[in-house]
């Protein structure tokens, strides 16, 4: 295969438009020839994904790998774990403070407000108090001024006569 058809497929795996089998035959001529004329990156990149797809795992990996995890997750649970309770028992301790502090706010509040209902009982009895003396006090001017009325009335009418 020339360097053109190379290059060409090469643009084509750039694309994301190549077939498995052209991508075989791709890694193939890149990584057994060395052309001058190719890109090194592709060259390197090739390579090494060559590297990478022809390493094997061991026959222990699985155990190693599930080993690993085991522990780091039994680590990760006793921290969980002690942060967990560490959280749990500073959130109670706000709910504690928190319904205290909010008892006592009630608290206080209720009181206010019943001075508040025993203030407007005081005000409302001086009022009313006030008002019937002034309802009084109306019906003495109002008396007043009928006398007053009638006198003048006479007045007139003497006036008128004479």
């Amino acid at each position: 295969m020339e360097w053109k058809q190379i290059k060409q497929l090469a643009d084509k795996y750039w694309k994301a438009e190549t077939t498995p089998e052209e991508e075989r035959e791709l890694k193939k001529h890149i990584t057994s020839s060395y052309d001058s004329t190719m890109d090194q990156r592709e060259v390197e990149y090739f390579k090494t994904l060559s590297q990478f797809s022809s390493q094997k795992l061991t026959d222990d990996f699985d155990d190693r790998f599930f080993a690993n995890i085991e522990k780091e997750s039994k680590v990760r649970n006793i921290y969980q774990h002690k942060w967990f309770q560490l959280a749990a028992s500073v959130l109670l301790v706000l709910g504690v403070v928190g319904g205290f502090e909010f008892q006592t706010y009630r608290s206080e509040q209720l009181a206010r407000q019943q001075e508040a209902r025993e203030a407007f009982e005081v005000a409302k009895s001086a009022l009313f108090m006030v008002s019937e003396k002034m309802n009084k006090g109306s019906q003495y001017t109002m008396d007043g001024l009928s006398k007053f009325e009638e006198t003048h009335q006479k007045i007139k009418i003497q006036n008128y006569n004479n």
